[in-house]
């Protein structure tokens, strides 16, 4: 197998060897891949210093088997990401890892996480961006979340209604007390998730709980590593030694 010039983000790398890295990357032709970027570590390498994580890059490969061997790089962008937009990057990097299946093209999940990126490099709030990302990343998978009409009747959504969402039965219209396994949600939420804008700081919170509960069935026991380190970050500065976390903080986006 060889495979030319084509868009790919880089989502974990780690050190191989003496001089090389393996690499995951999601490429927007041919899905998750793993790649061995040989001698990419020594110090005169034209490949030093390009394959950060969450670096938008042209990758080129060849070979068989589990891991590839990279052949060539370009780079489309680098994103300056720090603090909450680099937490949120490692949040939707590690679910792609945890969801997607090696060699399984999904250019719409590239697609959405390479917009992420850049309205993340942008500024955008990662308490919102992260919120249509992981729509998207549901819906791609077949594991969608019901926005804009009820599961049990077929209802269309409307914003002043109080609804409830459970994963074994859909979205529903609130009739009573929320079991300790649903959510409930606005519906003013629910429709800013379908026009990816929502109305207030409560609609996001909102949406958020809803997608992690979406989630979670699909990841397993196993906590994901960014949440991990996000939580061990929230201790160390609830303990006093440094401030409190800004309002548009990932400290909830991840868990």
């Amino acid at each position: 197998m060889r495979v030319e010039l084509t868009p790919a983000i880089v989502l974990h790398r780690r050190a191989w060897r003496e001089t090389s890295f393996i690499v995951e990357a999601f490429s927007r032709e041919h899905g998750r891949i793993g790649v061995v970027a040989k001698g990419a570590r020594r110090p005169k390498s034209r490949w030093r210093g390009l394959l950060e994580p969450l670096a938008a890059l042209e990758l080129a490969w060849s070979g068989r088997g589990e891991l590839y061997t990279l052949t060539d790089i370009d780079t489309r962008r680098r994103h300056s990401l720090a603090g909450n937009a680099l937490m949120a990057g490692f949040y939707a990097s590690e679910l792609v890892m945890r969801l997607t299946a090696r060699d399984d093209p999904h250019p719409a999940i590239h697609d959405s996480l390479a917009a992420l990126l850049a309205a993340l490099d942008d500024r955008a709030p990662a308490v919102v961006a992260l919120r249509f990302f992981e729509r998207d990343l549901l819906d791609e998978l077949g594991y969608g979340v019901p926005l804009d009409i009820t599961s049990d009747t077929g209802e269309p959504v409307e914003a002043a209604v109080e609804y409830v969402y459970a994963p074994e039965l859909g979205l529903r219209r609130r009739a009573g007390r929320v079991d300790d396994d649903e959510v409930a949600i606005a519906g003013s939420a629910l429709q800013g998730l379908v026009s990816g804008r929502f109305g207030g700081r409560a609609d996001v919170h909102a949406a958020r709980t809803l997608m992690q509960r979406a989630i979670a069935p699909h990841l397993g026991a196993q906590p994901l590593k960014s949440v991990q380190t996000l939580k061990a970050m929230q201790a160390f500065k609830a303990s006093g030694v440094a401030s409190a976390e800004p309002d548009n903080s990932p400290s909830g986006d991840c868990q």
